[in-house]
This record gives C-alpha cells, sequence and structure tokens, in this order.
C-alpha cells in the first residue's frame, strides 16, 4: 500500500533471499475471510479466542487477539486480492494439530500436512514488492539504528559492500527469534546448549535466528520482557524415513533408554502428552537424545495391531504404519539399518546394540531384565499399561533413535493490537513495529512451557499485515483509518 501510493518501501532481508523460517511453515489458520463466506464456513472466531483466552488464563490483552484474528481473514483475502491465479490451490481443510473437527481454513493442495503453504505466501509477497517498487535488498543484516527523540530515524545494516545506513519514517522488525543466541538461551534454557537437534527442526533452530532485532528495539526504548523468553521443544523426535522404524518409536511397543541406559518415562510419551510437552521432559535426559528399543516379538505385535480396525493410535502421528507383510516390514528395516546415519541400529543381541549405541551393556542389560519382570508381573514401574507391555526376549533387537527438537524461541517486545512496540512504561514506541517470534502478546509461559492463543504462521503474516497497515497510514496521515 505504501509503495502505491509513492512511499518508498526498503526490505533488508539478512540472508540471500527473503521468507526465513515462514517458508516452511503450514497452513495459516484464518478467520472471516471473504474466501471463507464464500464457500459458506461457519464463522467460529469468537469461540477460538475464547478457548484461547481460557487456555492462557486470561493473561493476555483480548483486544490484540481479536486484532490478529480478524488480521488473519484480512490477510488472506488481500493474498487473494493480489494472486488470485494462486488462490486455486487452495481448498477446505483444518490446520493440523487441529484435527478434523478444527476450524475450517484454506489449506494448499496435494501436500503432506498441507506445508509450503508458506512458501507460496512468501513468493507472492516477494512478487508484490517487485510489482509495486519495494526495494529487496538481500544479505542486509540490521545491526543498529539511529534514535532521534525516541524515534528510530534510520537503520545501519552491514551488507556485501559494507555499512549502510537506511533512513526512514517507520520501522517493522520481523529479525524471527533467537534460538541461534548462546548468551540468550543459556539464561532461557541452558540444557539445549548441549543437545543434539533433530534435523528435521532445523528450520525453527536456523543460525540466521541470533535475536538481532533485540538490541534494536531496546535502544528504541521498547520494554524487552525477559520473563515470558520462551524455548518451545518438542520431542522425541522420530524421524528417519523409515515408516516401520517411526511407527515403532512412537509406539509403546518398545521402551525408551538414555544415554545411560535407563528408562525415564512411560512409553510413548509423546502421545500421551503431545510432542511439545514431552520435549520438556526429554530435555532433562543427557544431551537430549532417548533410543527406542524393542525386539522381534514387539515388532511382530506392532504389526499385528496395525492391522486391527482401529488400532488405536491417532492425532498428528497417525497410526501404526506397516507394509503388507513382515517380510516386506523387515526389508523396510534392512534398508534404514543399511543407511548406518546413526538413526536405526540392529543387533544379535543387548550387548551388540548397547555397544553400537555407546551405552553401558551392564545397564542396558539389567533395565530390560527388569522391564521383563514387570511384563511378568504386570506392575511396571513407570506405570505403562499392561496391554502394550511385551518382554524383549527375542532376536534381533532393534534401537530407533529420538531427538530434541524445536519449534522456535519466542519472547520480546511486547505489542498493542497495531503491532506497535510497548515502552516499560505501558506507552508506546512511535513509529516502531514488532512482529513475528520476537513479538510478545499471543502466549504465556508457565514453566518452561508456552501456552499460546495462535500458532505462529498465523500470528506472522497477520501481525506483519496489521503492522504494515498502521504504519503506512501513519505516514501518509490516515492514521485514523487504520485505527
Amino acid at each position: 500500500r505504501a509503495a502505491y501510493l509513492g512511499k518508498r518501501v526498503i526490505v533488508l532481508e539478512k540472508t540471500g533471499s527473503t521468507g526465513g523460517g515462514a517458508r516452511f511453515a503450514s497452513a495459516i489458520r484464518t478467520f472471516r475471510s471473504q474466501w471463507q463466506k464464500d464457500r459458506g464456513l461457519p464463522d467460529v472466531m469468537e469461540e477460538f479466542i475464547r478457548q484461547g483466552m481460557d487456555s492462557t488464563y486470561w493473561r493476555l490483552d483480548e483486544r490484540l487477539i481479536r486484532s490478529i484474528c480478524e488480521g488473519t481473514g484480512r490477510f488472506f483475502d488481500w493474498f487473494c486480492e493480489m494472486a488470485p491465479e494462486k488462490v486455486q490451490g487452495f481448498e477446505v481443510g483444518t490446520y493440523v494439530f487441529d484435527g478434523p473437527d478444527g476450524p475450517k481454513v484454506p489449506l494448499l493442495k496435494g501436500s503432506r500436512s498441507h506445508y509450503g503453504s508458506g512458501k507460496v505466501t512468501m513468493e507472492t509477497m516477494r512478487d508484490v514488492c517487485r510489482r509495486y517498487g519495494a526495494e529487496i535488498l538481500c544479505g542486509w543484516r540490521a545491526l543498529d539504528a539511529e534514535v532521534e527523540d525516541g524515534r528510530i530515524t534510520a537503520i545501519i545494516a552491514q551488507t556485501p559492500e559494507g555499512f549502510a545506513r537506511v533512513r526512514c519514517k517507520a520501522c517493522i522488525l520481523a529479525t524471527g527469534s533467537w534460538v541461534s543466541n548462546p548468551a540468550i538461551v543459556g539464561k532461557i534454557q541452558p540444557e539445549f546448549l548441549d543437545v543434539e537437534l533433530d534435523a528435521s527442526c532445523y528450520a525453527h533452530c536456523s543460525p540466521i535466528y541470533t535475536g538481532d532485532g533485540l538490541p534494536i528495539a531496546e535502544k528504541a526504548g521498547a520494554f524487552l520482557d525477559y520473563d515470558n523468553f520462551c524455548l518451545r521443544l518438542m520431542g522425541p523426535c522420530v524421524l528417519n524415513g523409515c515408516a516401520v522404524l517411526d511407527s515403532m518409536g512412537n509406539s509403546g511397543y518398545q521402551i525408551c533408554v538414555n544415554l545411560e541406559g535407563k528408562r525415564w518415562a512411560a512409553e510413548p510419551i509423546h502421545r500421551r502428552m503431545g510432542l511439545f510437552k514431552a520435549g520438556h521432559a526429554l530435555i532433562r535426559q543427557p544431551r537430549g537424545l532417548t533410543y527406542s528399543v524393542f525386539d522381534e516379538s514387539n515388532l511382530e505385535e506392532a504389526f499385528r495391531v496395525s492391522k486391527e480396525p482401529d488400532n488405536g493410535y491417532g492425532g498428528f502421528f497417525g497410526g501404526l504404519d506397516f507394509p503388507d507383510t513382515m517380510e516386506q516390514t523387515h526389508a523396510e528395516i534392512d534398508k534404514a539399518v543399511s543407511k548406518k546415519d546413526g538413526a536405526a541400529f540392529r543387533a544379535d543381541t543387548l550387548e551388540e546394540l548397547a555397544a553400537q549405541l555407546n551405552i553401558d551393556p551392564v545397564a542396558l542389560r539389567a533395565t530390560v531384565v527388569r522391564y521383563n519382570q514387570a511384563c511378568s508381573e504386570g506392575d511396571d514401574e513407570f506405570f505403562k499399561p499392561v496391554d502394550e507391555m511385551v518382554p524383549l526376549i527375542r532376536a534381533p533387537f532393534y534401537a530407533v533413535r529420538g531427538r530434541i527438537g524445536s519449534d522456535g524461541a519466542f519472547g520480546g517486545v511486547p505489542v498493542n493490537p497495531h503491532m506497535q512496540a510497548y515502552k516499560p512504561n505501558g506507552s508506546v514506541v512511535e513509529g516502531l513495529y514488532v512482529v513475528g517470534d520476537m513479538a510478545g502478546g499471543r502466549h504465556i509461559k508457565l514453566g518452561d512451557f508456552k501456552e499460546q492463543v495462535i500458532n505462529d504462521c498465523s500470528w506472522a503474516f497477520a501481525g506483519g499485515f496489521l503492522a504494515a497497515d498502521h504504519a503506512c497510514a501513519s505516514i501518509t496521515g490516515s492514521v485514523n483509518e487504520a485505527q
């Protein structure tokens, strides 16, 4: 809008291409869009907000949450207007963590869990910038700011040619999280500095996420709410490309042992607690690592259960996924083990398996003996359901690695419904807007755990739209329209 009205718009991008983690995002939860109205979809925004505010104990600003939820629809309507040719690529569905009964939203067709929506959206925004003359300067890292009378008047950036000064009347900080800033992580979740991350989560743990916007915002007078900084953990992440082994690692037909060869929870912890909450249990284990250990008897029992009409599993992980025959099942395992990539293991004895895992064989043997006895007595020290307890007594023995992942690091600058940064006294920093992971206001921190109202992608896209709308209105003299 600002570029369309003749104002100069400059986007400073730290990396070689725009998008960041949003390029890997799933769907945006969308409310009150024309797209939904045209399809006769029910308006459930107020119910969604009410449930979210209940889950966060009404500690959040309901005006901000309403603004964001309404902003999701406004943003998607803008997307439809800017790229009508791409709208046909979306279908009615539900957000991946909401399940089939969740709010009906636009999802990208033909992709696993509808991932790819973020990439399409970011590419569209890039194309719109070029269409209306907004400049995108890749490889320009914002490092500092010039502040006059409590307002940012210029950003100092490191460029491929040196340093540059970019003057501005309004500044929108969307620099991402601080997950790769050891100094901050060491204060918030020091155990995370020693973990071996799951590669599938690197989009949320990119080395570019160093919290560059935090000192800039603080210099301008914004309040940094460190008490609400939160690292959202995930785990155990059992993702190795083999559906059989993934299924075993996500099932109850295994025992989870840490690097000391000890069990540490009733398996599978992440099916009961959810992937995010269980991650905060796994982080207490050495290096955030666990191995799902099972034998041929457990494998056969899981295979048998997988063929039942209702195999007892559901939710984000889906059901037990096995081929038609045990011969095919073993062939898949053979392929995974042969990779020798540290994710899947097989051995004829527990001692040989322990050697492959770099675990004390005596400790692993003692753990298995104790578990087998519990299977016989029907009384497990970790309170595991008896119907999933199958003793480990028949070779070969298998192990699947489970690691800590992260959905990102959140918290930074609290914002108002226009995404303007708050000062410590509750007033706003004029001309400064903060959006995305470093903007506070849509989650609370309960212990180490993040309880949120709306997902990251929706917060980022809607917040960016609201910030740009208000910033444009403020510099063109039509701020009342934005308010």
